[in-house]
């Protein structure tokens, strides 16, 4: 359903455009206005149905458009860890994003930052010249799959390529496949970042892929490793936390029924 507001004097002539043609009134397509709210809903969307939709307004005084794309690709992730770390060297970073269909992998970057970097916030690009690749392979996965309203997948092993120098302040990116597929429209991920230097800021931003393409990149995200390694449950992940709470709970009755049964059993033999 795409929405077009209208206001003029007097009353606008109301066109719809898919790309350059014109969009006339069919079984898919539905043309409706109400007052200033001029609306065109697409039944049964297929991919061809992508493309860029321009609402036309025109009246004897002028022509006016405004246009809108309809895409299959994801939304824009956003990040859901908190921006401290527990550890001094790495880091549990997590996002969600919204997808109609199934996330096939994500694209991770990050780097070290400093004040200059900072200062350039809101004029930050990627340059690909200077990033540095790694790869999530299917035989290097552990992952863990936890189903809340949406799923979401934890890597904690990743690839990085030791042999080769970089600057601190350099992007380096690392591919995440989604694996196992999710159906749910939103869909989330969690990575743990390895061999981070202790108490520095670091800049992160994500993209996501499915079968359409490359969503837009993220906002930065800036988070801080910790000067000492502490002990404190990571909850940077919170849609895992009930999960993990059963899990846990589940596994000290089973050592307490164990040790329990192991008693009675020296108890009996000791008769």
């Amino acid at each position: 359903m795409l929405v077009c507001i209208v206001h003029g004097e007097s009353q606008p002539e109301v066109l719809w455009h898919k790309d350059t043609m014109q969009i006339d009134q069919t079984e898919r397509h539905v043309i409706e206005n109400r007052g200033a709210r001029h609306t065109l809903i697409i039944r049964k969307v297929h991919p061809q149905d992508f493309g860029n939709y321009s609402c036309i307004a025109d009246n004897q005084l002028g022509k006016t458009r405004k246009t809108v794309t309809l895409t299959g690709k994801p939304k824009v992730a956003v990040f859901r860890s908190v921006p401290n770390s527990q550890w001094k060297d790495k880091y549990n970073i997590s996002w969600i994003v919204d997808s109609h269909s199934p996330i096939e992998e994500f694209k991770l970057y990050y780097r070290q930052v400093d004040g200059e970097t900072l200062q350039a916030q809101e004029g930050v690009f990627l340059d690909t010249r200077k990033m540095h690749h790694s790869y999530v392979g299917d035989n290097m996965l552990d992952y863990n799959r936890k189903i809340n309203s949406f799923d979401s997948y934890s890597y904690n092993n990743g690839y990085h390529n030791l042999h080769h120098k970089w600057s601190k302040t350099d992007w380096r990116d690392i591919v995440l496949p989604a694996f196992p597929y999710s159906h749910h429209y939103t869909q989330g991920m969690s990575y743990l970042i390895r061999g981070l230097e202790p108490d520095q800021q670091y800049e992160a931003r994500v993209q996501s892929r499915n079968r359409y393409g490359w969503s837009d990149f993220s906002e930065s995200f800036l988070f801080t490793t910790s000067n000492t390694d502490t002990e404190i449950r990571d909850l940077s992940v919170t849609h895992y936390s009930s999960s993990r709470a059963s899990v846990i709970f589940g596994s000290e009755m089973r050592c307490l029924l164990g040790a329990l049964l192991l008693v009675t059993v020296c108890r009996l033999v000791s008769f």
